[in-house]
């Protein structure tokens, strides 16, 4: 009986750029397009890993397509010895049964056993899956092609497969493939079913990814030139007629097949229910183990003094608030693995921040030492981190140290369980800039005149950078791919900070993968999120890792904040007065504003920390001169007191429906998130409860009462946007201060600790200048001092730099210059030359770097150096036995080699070379005839310009009081008046070679011109004067 023509298909073989790098296709443009076209499902068949599932079954779930959940996985017919064979094959699951089978079997495809290239299965792995899975042959790289049929495991594969695939590509191997395929169909029983292996979902998407494929140097060799775009069922049909592999009845079974498969997948909902971690075996143990703890917590923090007995009342009737809200959102456990936590990272040394986000606001947090910020001293809003009607699972991110991070994963990996325990996804992508690069290296040739060498790519990331749109029509062949590659996911890594902790397992569950030695989820933090799983974010502040080395270097501990005088007022003016390294204040407009504010206290702190952001723009003029705003009543204005009456916070809505009209801290919270994300039903459901509350408070006529309550809301809504969390402004505020106390108190170690945590050389210059201030001498790295990191000398009240600043000269090797600094003295550089070349991992490029730096400055000037070094290469580095006479006699060294050898065979004859007898006497005869010398050192503008090639900034200072005047210009302004805008004159900005004091010349024009100078020029300053605040140049001359 013939078939009749198919109508629809079910894309069941598709690839989106989570395959990376193999499709520039985001999954719900397939998704758009199926419904489009009345499709009913979908699947996602990635290569090697389904990532992205989550995400792609929600999408399918709001569209209302049933989602296939499947891959397109590796198989290798044998672990060891490893074989790069790695065939494809597609699985699909049928129902939960087989989203679990399938999810293991990737988690097993990529730990390091099965990990070869890729992550893969065996054959033996492949055999063993069950009927919860459908298994079909997929591609050209199927192992029923790449395989001989002779092979033993040939036909035990066949047999379990439940669907041979047929492709419609017009090319001799497909047809070859797709004749075989039949046959075995009729042999076997194994029914045929249509891939359409899509990749694109569009032509101008598949031009993107061989774009793409080019600019990475990708190829599939002549699948390159498959049509892998999306297909309707028409042109399926169309194409497997064209091809002529198959028969009519044969290509029509095919393709309704692939409905059969759809009909055969169950549909699946994902359990989106909260899943905090189990500790102590149940939820309920983890409850009353918690809350014995916070009450344990209080009473020790009470009995020593860390919680003032006047706080005691409030906290005991906040945290009996707190943990019935954690018990009916059955989050106790969650908060009893974050005390865990944190109290581990402390015990084992480690410094953690003071707060991160709202929970700064939940007394129970702060006596369980989540987090070190006490919410009764400074008013901080628990609601805002915590609600009982909340119905997204519990966040707490946490500050600490870069370096300590490994630790706490490990510990969490031990802690809670290798199996509920894993990082999570990160995607790297396309953007921007990035977009025009791939496009510029796909389409240069490598020629003299490339339109798109790295040059010309330069000049158009310049020119978008400037103006986008005229970019674009400049460069047309460049950004007629820039729309279908932006975005697109190229990469896939681990978050740097994310962890989940789940009670149940997470590879049956969810799937995950091993990235670079991590178990890592098969889901992104968005993912994660949807679908109730508790992350854990440790966030590296550079912040708390300044603070900590500080600690260290003055000997104290981390400080804990009850211990912490708030309230300095030397320290507030030493801020007001320099801004400098103070966390978030580093900026000149963030400094700007808090010299304006004037700050004497924590809260004032935080009313400027808040309007800095792009968000306080309406408010920041005014809050920043203490203006005093009115808000339509007298109650209002006293609740916002400390805000001098604005609405800054977030919290500060949550106190206004709080504590004036009458609402639960609950339902405040709820108010909040409605007004903000402008869900005008429920701010109407709540608004007679509202209303009703505030005029009980108030002291005026209903009608009046109730207008200033709905002025005062209307205020709230304009203003929803861009409110700042006050939980979270108060915890960085301490951080702030805690710099500016170590600053003002210990300025050499605060100094060094934000100098060895550098992140830029905006940072080096700011510790640079702090130096300055504070009366701190810097020194350049110096042999016998200096270490990797810089380093003080409290005695001579100096900060010495860092070895590993120094260009291509690491803190391995700085370490060692300095073990063996300290292991002897040295008198002559030669046996220094032999030590480092025996003890340390010191080379040529990094000895030579060093000398150009005055490192060795004790042994000899640069000159002297260099040519000892050339002696020290001439006896083989001290290893030298012999050492040819024409190299020798006639030269200063000759006396000095026959003190130490031999010059006659042995038979009295004249020999050709010295036999050398005491190699390290010749070393130190000959560093004392380059010593007699007295050879001039290098001129100032050579070691200027070896300072700045080697350190990367200018620096290079000779400490002589002669050449104080000596100044490098480090740069040049041209001035001109305001009236006319005649040019009168430059502002050289100089260094002093002599002293490295850095100062800024006004020259006039009749002086500049009679010899004039660039960047980069030494001059020498032979007469200025000074004229108030500025220093004019009267004379000067060109030294080079």
């Amino acid at each position: 009986m013939a078939l009749t023509r198919p109508t629809s298909v079910f894309y069941y073989h598709v690839h989106s750029d989570y395959s990376l790098l193999d499709s520039a296709t985001d999954f719900k443009e397939y998704v758009d397009l199926v419904k489009e076209s009345g499709g009913t499902a979908i699947a996602s068949t990635e290569h090697g890993l389904p990532r992205g599932w989550i995400s792609k079954k929600l999408y399918c779930d709001k569209m209302g397509l049933k989602f296939v959940h499947g891959v397109e996985i590796y198989l290798t017919e044998q672990l060891e010895p490893k074989v790069r064979d790695n065939y494809h094959t597609v699985l699909l699951a049928k129902n939960e049964a087989g989203i679990r089978e399938l999810n293991k079997l990737v988690s097993i495809s990529s730990d390091k056993a099965h990990s070869y290239y890729t992550n893969r299965i065996t054959f033996e792995e492949f055999l063993g899956i069950s009927d919860n899975i459908i298994k079909t042959s997929a591609c050209l790289a199927s192992p029923l092609n790449k395989l001989s049929e002779d092979n033993p495991w040939y036909e035990r594969l066949l047999r379990h497969y439940d669907y041979l695939e047929v492709q419609p590509h017009n090319h001799p191997d497909q047809i070859a493939f797709n004749q075989k395929l039949a046959r075995f169909s009729k042999k076997y029983g194994i029914p045929l079913v249509a891939g359409t292996d899509t990749h694109s979902s569009s032509k101008y998407k598949a031009e993107c990814r061989n774009i793409l494929l080019k600019a990475k140097r990708q190829s599939y060799g002549d699948e390159d030139a498959f049509d892998l775009s999306y297909k309707t069922v028409d042109e399926l049909l169309d194409m497997f007629a064209a091809q002529g592999a198959l028969t009519e009845e044969e290509y029509f079974a095919a393709i309704q097949n692939t409905n059969e498969i759809a009909a055969a997948c169950e549909d699946f909902s994902l359990d989106g229910s909260i899943k905090y971690p189990i500790l102590y075996g149940s939820q309920e143990e983890d409850e009353r183990i918690f809350e014995a703890r916070a009450w344990e917590s209080l009473d020790e923090k009470l009995a020593s003094g860390i919680i003032p007995e006047s706080q005691e009342q409030a906290f005991r009737t906040a945290i009996a608030e707190e943990l019935r809200v954690f018990s009916k959102l059955k989050m106790s456990g969650f908060m009893l693995s974050m005390s865990d936590l944190i109290r581990w990272c402390k015990e084992n040394g480690m410094a953690i921040g003071t707060a991160r986000g709202s929970v700064g606001g939940s007394r129970a947090a702060y006596v369980t030492d989540i987090i070190d910020l006490n919410p009764e001293t400074w008013h901080t809003v628990f609601s805002r981190f915590c609600n009982e009607d909340r119905e997204e699972i519990g966040d707490i991110d946490v500050d600490v140290v870069y370096d300590d991070r490994p630790r706490i994963f490990e510990y969490i990996t031990s802690r809670f369980g290798a199996d509920k325990t894993a990082r999570v996804a990160a995607y790297g992508t396309l953007a921007d800039k990035s977009v025009i690069d791939e496009v510029c290296r796909a389409l240069a040739n490598g020629g003299e005149k490339d339109k798109y060498s790295i040059e010309n790519t330069k000049k158009i990331k310049k020119a978008f950078e400037e103006n986008p749109e005229a970019a674009k029509k400049s460069f047309p062949e460049v950004f007629y791919y820039y729309d279908g590659l932006a975005g697109t996911k190229i990469s896939q890594s681990v978050h740097p900070a994310g962890m989940v902790i789940s009670p149940i397992t997470l590879d049956d569950n969810y799937g995950v993968f091993v990235k670079d030695g991590e178990t890592c989820l098969l889901m992104d933090m968005e993912e994660a999120h949807e679908v109730g799983v508790a992350k854990y974010d440790f966030l590296a502040l550079k912040t708390v890792k300044v603070i900590r080395d500080t600690c260290n270097y003055i000997g104290i501990p981390y400080p804990s904040t009850h211990m912490v005088n708030w309230d300095d007022q030397e320290v507030w003016k030493d801020m007001c007065s320099n801004l400098t390294a103070i966390f978030q204040f580093e900026s000149a407009f963030a400094a700007d504003c808090f010299k304006k504010f004037q700050p004497s206290n924590i809260f004032d702190m935080s009313l400027v920390t808040a309007c800095i952001r792009p968000s306080g723009t309406s408010y920041r003029d005014q809050l920043l001169s203490r203006k005093q705003h009115h808000n339509p009543s007298e109650i209002i204005d006293e609740l916002l007191a400390d805000n001098l009456g604005y609405l800054i916070y977030q919290e500060d809505t949550i106190k206004f429906l709080q504590q004036i009209c009458g609402l639960s801290g609950s339902e405040a919270d709820n108010v909040r998130r409605a007004i903000g994300r402008k869900q005008k039903d429920r701010l109407d459901a709540a608004l007679p409860s509202i209303l009703e509350g505030y005029c009980s408070k108030s002291s005026r006529e209903r009608s009046v009462a109730e207008n200033e309550a709905k002025e005062f809301l209307q205020i709230i809504e304009d203003s929803a946007s861009y409110q700042f969390g006050y939980n979270h402004s108060v915890a960085y505020c301490l951080l702030g201060y805690l710099c500016g106390y170590f600053r003002h108190y210990y300025p050499m170690e605060f100094i060094t600790a934000f100098l060895n945590n550098a992140q830029n050389d905006d940072d080096i210059s700011n510790g640079t200048e702090l130096m300055k201030v504070y009366g701190v001498k810097i020194a350049n790295p110096k042999w016998g001092v200096s270490r990797g990191g810089y380093f003080f000398d409290r005695e001579n009240k100096t900060v010495y730099k860092g070895m590993s600043s120094i260009k291509y000269v690491g803190e391995a090797v700085s370490d060692e210059l300095f073990e063996l600094s300290q292991s002897k003295q040295y008198t002559y550089f030669m046996e220094l030359l032999a030590d480092m070349e025996e003890h340390t991992s010191l080379d040529s490029r990094q000895l030579d770097l060093l000398i150009k730096i005055d490192f060795f400055k004790e042994f000899g000037n640069q000159r002297e150096l260099f040519r000892i070094v050339e002696m020290f290469n001439m006896f083989k580095k001290g290893q030298a036995k012999q050492i040819k006479k024409t190299l020798v006699d006639g030269t200063p060294l000759e006396p000095i080699v026959k003190k130490y050898a031999v010059g006659v065979t042995r038979s009295g004859g004249e020999a050709k070379s010295y036999t050398l007898l005491d190699v390290m006497s010749i070393l130190r005869g000959a560093e004392e005839a380059v010593k007699s010398l007295h050879m001039e050192d290098l001129n100032d503008i050579t070691k200027v310009r070896n300072f700045y090639d080697v350190m990367g900034y200018i620096g290079y200072t000779s400490d002589k009081p002669e050449d104080r005047k000596k100044l490098y210009i480090t740069g040049i302004k041209p001035l001109h008046r305001k009236r006319d805008d005649k040019l009168f004159g430059y502002s050289l900005f100089t260094k002093s070679i002599g002293s490295g004091k850095e100062s800024r010349f006004t020259v006039f024009c009749k002086v500049f011109d009679k010899e004039p100078v660039q960047k980069g020029d030494i001059i020498y300053c032979k007469a200025w004067e000074r004229d108030g605040a500025y220093f004019r140049m009267l004379d000067y001359e060109k030294v080079y």
